[in-house]
């Protein structure tokens, strides 16, 4: 994107707080308007040093007073000002960030890495956040006092000040060099902070895996390497911002040399009076500060457009295709594939081919099938988390793609193997979403149905109990029954079970079972199966193979066939077999 567009767009979001912007630039022409001033003081006292005058020994001193005193309101105002207005910019950025990244369909997550979007909220917004505040701040209120310095040079000697265009061009050819050597070098710093991120959460997160295989030395040398590399780029950073300044001050100070030099030969011969001479000097050596600063905080704006032009391809994304027009109130539960094939983005070989399958309402359906067969693949298209590269799927004869996401989702339940549970109250977790109103005694009525309220009841503070992140304080099986009794909470006439019981022990497998037969009732259910045995009772099953369909039937049909199933069967129960003699001997 271009500087330009990005203006253009973080105008945008600063139009409806235009009010306080204008506030914080009357504060900076305050501010700019106290430096001339001063520089205009020096006459009268010049020439009172030449030509004592005793009452302008009084009001000089309180006039100078009385200017810095304005000119410090004027600073509080325009940095309070662009401070308040700069972040409330930041704020509604985030917001929309948030907004879009709950919109964003799963292959975006799938190809990009969690540290680095998290990144794009926290260090790039708070990137964006520093420029907004301090340096475009600093850029207006420098801005504004060059100009008008510029204007007072004009009037005390105009010859004089024409000279200073002769250094313009070369100062701007070297600002924009800076400026698009640091907007890379800004980007570079922001992968290289969101690939840190990412490395911290994968070390946090996964602590114990670490720990137990012994990976602190690994794990320590990707996140140094991470951070060195972060450190690299800022050095560079600092390196270009280092080199512009003085540069920008060099070339400066070869034209306020050349002026002075002439206004000095004029002084001699008495064409240049002292005192308009020492305000010629002042108001010089202001516009020059003032250039040095305006090139100092050129890093600092190039991090931000830098951040904006991050936070923006984000927003830019396409998020999910939402097109439908039909809202399903509460669907029967037929579920029908016609003829489809899905192929994830980046691989060549499909995950689903030509599948064909119809699910009649209330009838449960067993998926099974070797790992990377399009079981999972397949129960994830019910929501729409993937969209079929052919073929279409119908919910009680609508095509999914006329019904919105909203309603659609609201038919289905869901319940992996992976729970995922929040930082929350159990309460909250199994009331979650849309059901976070529901009463609690709904709520307790769900754990109960879940085989959940008896160990829930035993916690310190009940359904108040914090679950800590991910359920970490919970056993697995108390995990799983938590996620179910959110299901039967939303009462979904169309249920998708993901090798819920798979990681359990056999008395977690047998308490989590009974949940699940609660849950079952009534429903239309798809049940992705690792242990067979827990599907036997399934109104079908399905076999998968390499993303097709190679058998349907029950179980003692698919026994009966010696085909793919019963292969998988019998490999299956020899080895719970042989388990059972290994711990009996």
């Amino acid at each position: 994107m271009t500087g330009l567009s990005l203006y253009s767009r973080l105008l945008r979001y600063v139009r409806p707080y235009r009010w306080a912007f204008g506030i914080a630039v009357l504060g900076m022409v305050i501010v700019a308007a106290g430096d001339l001033m001063l520089a205009w003081l020096v006459i009268p006292i010049v020439r009172n040093f030449e030509s004592p005058d005793p009452l302008a020994t009084k009001w000089l001193p309180l006039t100078i007073v009385a200017v810095f005193l304005l000119r410090g309101v004027g600073a509080y105002i325009s940095e309070f000002g662009m401070g308040w207005t700069g972040y409330r910019v930041v704020f509604d950025l985030r917001r929309d960030l948030i907004d879009k990244l709950l919109k964003l369909p799963t292959p975006y997550y799938d190809t990009h890495a969690a540290g680095v979007i998290q990144s794009k909220v926290s260090f790039d917004a708070h990137q964006l956040a520093s420029a907004a505040s301090g340096a475009i701040t600093n850029a207006i209120r420098s801005t504004l006092t060059i100009t008008v310095s510029f204007g007072y040079l004009m009037w005390l000697n105009w010859r004089l000040t024409l000279l200073t265009f002769i250094v313009v061009p070369i100062v701007g050819v070297v600002i924009r060099y800076f400026s698009r050597r640091l907007r890379r070098i800004a980007r570079d710093i922001q992968d290289r902070s969101g690939s840190l991120t990412q490395v911290l959460e994968e070390m946090i997160g996964g602590h114990r895996v670490v720990r137990v295989f012994g990976g602190e030395e690994y794990e320590r040398g990707r996140a140094v390497a991470a951070a060195n590399r972060l450190r690299n780029a800022m050095t560079k950073e600092s390196s270009a911002t280092a080199a512009s300044s003085p540069l920008t001050v060099f070339f400066a100070a070869c034209a306020v040399g050349a002026i002075v030099y002439i206004a000095l030969a004029q002084s001699e011969t008495g064409r240049f009076d002292f005192a308009l001479f020492m305000s010629y000097v002042v108001a010089l050596l202001t516009l020059l500060e003032r250039l040095k600063g305006l090139s100092g905080i050129n890093a600092a704006i190039q991090r931000g457009l830098a951040a904006a032009e991050s936070i923006f391809g984000l927003m830019d994304h396409e998020q999910e295709a939402d097109a439908g027009t039909v809202a399903l109130d509460r669907c029967r539960g037929e579920v029908r594939f016609e003829r489809l094939s899905l192929r994830y983005p980046g691989t060549e070989a499909e995950a689903l081919s030509d599948i064909t399958l119809t699910v009649a309402p209330g009838e449960t359906v067993a998926l099974v099938g070797a790992s990377g067969s399009g079981k999972t693949s397949l129960v994830n298209l019910v929501p729409r988390f993937y969209e079929p590269t052919a073929g279409r799927l119908f919910i009680d004869g609508h095509d999914v793609t006329t019904l919105t996401l909203a309603s659609l989702r609201a038919q289905i339940a869901m319940v992996s193997q992976d729970v995922l549970l929040f930082n929350d109250t159990v309460a909250a977790n199994i009331a979650y979403g849309g059901m976070a109103s529901a009463p609690r005694e709904e709520i307790e009525r769900a754990a109960a149905a879940a085989h959940a309220l008896d160990f829930i009841r035993a916690m310190p503070e009940g359904f108040d109990t914090m679950v800590g992140e991910n359920g970490i304080r919970l056993s697995g099986g108390q995990r799983q029954r938590i996620a179910i009794a959110r299901a039967i909470l939303k009462n979904a006439p169309l249920l998708i079970l993901d090798e819920a019981t798979s990681a359990l022990d056999s008395e977690s497998e047998r308490q989590v079972q009974a949940a699940l037969d609660t849950l079952m009732r009534g429903r239309t259910t798809i049940v992705i199966a690792h242990r067979l045995s827990t599907i036997e009772d399934a109104d079908r099953i399905v076999v998968l193979e390499g993303g097709r369909i190679v058998e349907i039937g029950t179980h003692d049909a698919l026994l009966a066939a010696h085909g793919t199933y019963a292969r998988l069967h019998r490999i299956q129960f020899t080895h719970a077999a042989q388990e059972t003699a290994a711990v009996a001997s």
